[in-house]
């Protein structure tokens, strides 16, 4: 995995699913994280919002990262061909995937970027379902039909390949941030 090839896609971070949605807040943080962190490397970072105009807009700590945003009726955000023309003209075949819900719309847009062609890299700490068997089923499944499933530390140091790449004291200030803010979590 190298920035260069690189897309981070963010599937329906909506305010209106925090309640519904288990650890929300740290599938938040985990996002959040991944962003920064594709901002700094100069990884696109685009978000989707399953009809917003009901379900309301992105999480305001993820929407301030995404270089853009793509409202979208269906579950697989690539049936929506302006996101899946968005996506595949940027010639980047890496889909770094995070999101909700792990079981829907989760699933249906990876099962969609792999039979596209595209490498998918599914992060399963920034990833969430309403029920936790719902997520471990599907992340299950999706690393059976063919989805690198990760966390969202191990994809930012592969993005960054080495201590000696020039970002690499900002991007170990970031992930010490969100070490600290999982500590905290752990303790409320």
């Amino acid at each position: 995995m190298r920035p260069e090839d690189s897309l981070l896609l963010i599937i329906d971070m909506q305010e209106a699913f925090s309640g519904v949605v288990g650890g929300f807040d740290s599938i938040v943080g985990s996002i959040t994280l991944l962003a920064k962190v594709s901002k700094l490397l100069g990884v696109p970072v685009l978000g989707t919002e399953q009809v917003p105009e009901k379900l309301g807009g992105t999480v305001r700590e993820i929407d301030a990262l995404l270089d853009e945003k793509l409202a979208k009726t269906t579950f697989d955000a690539l049936k929506e061909e302006r996101i899946k023309e968005r996506i595949l003209s940027s010639g980047r075949r890496k889909l770094l995937l995070t999101g909700i819900e792990t079981h829907i719309c989760v699933l249906q847009t990876t099962l969609s970027a792999l039979s596209s062609g595209m490498e998918v890299h599914l992060v399963s700490d920034a990833t969430g379902s309403t029920f936790q068997e719902d997520k471990q089923v599907t992340l299950m499944r999706l690393s059976r039909d063919g989805a690198h499933v990760t966390t969202s530390e191990s994809v930012v140091y592969e993005l960054l390949g080495s201590s000696k790449h020039p970002k690499f004291r900002e991007v170990v200030s970031l992930v010490k941030e969100y070490r600290d803010r999982r500590r905290r979590e752990k303790e409320e």
